[in-house]
This record gives C-alpha cells, sequence and structure tokens, in this order.
C-alpha cells in the first residue's frame, strides 16, 4: 500500500534531507543494503532514474527536498511510492497547491496506474479531480456519508448537495 498525504512537508518528506533520501526513506529492503551497509551506489542510480521518469525537476538528487517546489516535491513523492509498485494508493488532496503542469502530470501517473490494476482511494475537495480520477464517488458531511454514486451516474448537482450536507444521508 502506498500514501500520497494532503500535507506534503509535513507528512511526505523530511524537508532537509536531500532528494535521494528522501526517495530512499521508506525502502530499505536488500535492493540498497547488504550486510548492514547501504549500497550507495545503486541508491544514486535509483533516485537518479526516479528523477528522470517522474520528471522532478532538481538541480540533483544532493539538493535538500525542501528548496523543490511543492509541485516538484509532489511528484518525488509520487515517484517513491509508486516506486513501490503498491496494490492498493491512498491519494489525500494530490494535486493541492500544485501548478497546472504538476497537477496533470500527477492526474496522469494515478490514471496509469488504476489503469494497470491498482486500487485507489482518492480524498479531494476539488471536484473536478474526483470527477476525473473516480471509478464510484462517495461524498461525506460532517463525518456522515451522505451517499455514494457511480461516475457514470454521477451529477455535479448531486455531488454538490451532498457536499453542502443536503441529500440522501441527511437524516
Amino acid at each position: 500500500m502506498s500514501y500520497v498525504p494532503e500535507e506534503r512537508m509535513r507528512d511526505g518528506v523530511v524537508g532537509m534531507f536531500s532528494v535521494a533520501e528522501n526517495l530512499v526513506l521508506l525502502n530499505q529492503g536488500t535492493e540498497f543494503s547488504s550486510r548492514g551497509f547501504l549500497r550507495l551506489g545503486a541508491i544514486r542510480e535509483h533516485c537518479r532514474d526516479l528523477v528522470e521518469r517522474f520528471a522532478v525537476k532538481t538541480p540533483g538528487i544532493d539538493v535538500p527536498t525542501a528548496n523543490l517546489s511543492g509541485g516538484n516535491i509532489q511528484k518525488l513523492i509520487l515517484a517513491r511510492e509508486l516506486s513501490a509498485e503498491p496494490k492498493v494508493i491512498l491519494a489525500a488532496q494530490p494535486t493541492r497547491g500544485v501548478d497546472v503542469g504538476a497537477g496533470e502530470y500527477i492526474h496522469s501517473q494515478l490514471v496509469a496506474q488504476k489503469a494497470a490494476g491498482c486500487a485507489m482511494l482518492l480524498i479531494s475537495e476539488d471536484l473536478d479531480e474526483v470527477l476525473a480520477l473516480s471509478d464510484r464517488i462517495g461524498v461525506m458531511y460532517e463525518g456522515r456519508m451522505m451517499g455514494v454514486v457511480d461516475r457514470a451516474d454521477a451529477t455535479v448537482e448531486q455531488l454538490g448537495l451532498w457536499m453542502a450536507g443536503v441529500g440522501a444521508g441527511a437524516a
């Protein structure tokens, strides 16, 4: 399972760590260590590959992650999480605060994962994002499930009413 957090600087990366350190933060498998020692060459090669594959704009993998833009930090998190080849992705506000180009790139990566059979739970306040990425949509309001609908049957009007606390689950 992989997690793309809502608060990227608080929950997704360690700002003072380098790009490379953040890319392997959760991966201490045998691929990157041997007999208790880090395999620095393998780590650097892996990180360079991820930076290139996920179009992370950075002067280098040794740069502190806090020096990157929000969109590039989010792409770094996505690179780390998706490189683990998860069966399930939990994505919370994956494009909040990123520029349009980074947002489109993030969406394309999530759609590709879904097409490859990965299950995704998307949590988002962005209705366009929800409609673009979801197969089924559930709306919660003040801790109550207001309704669930297949994407094909969803209307902006119905979702808006549920988001305002009006409708199916309201009592």
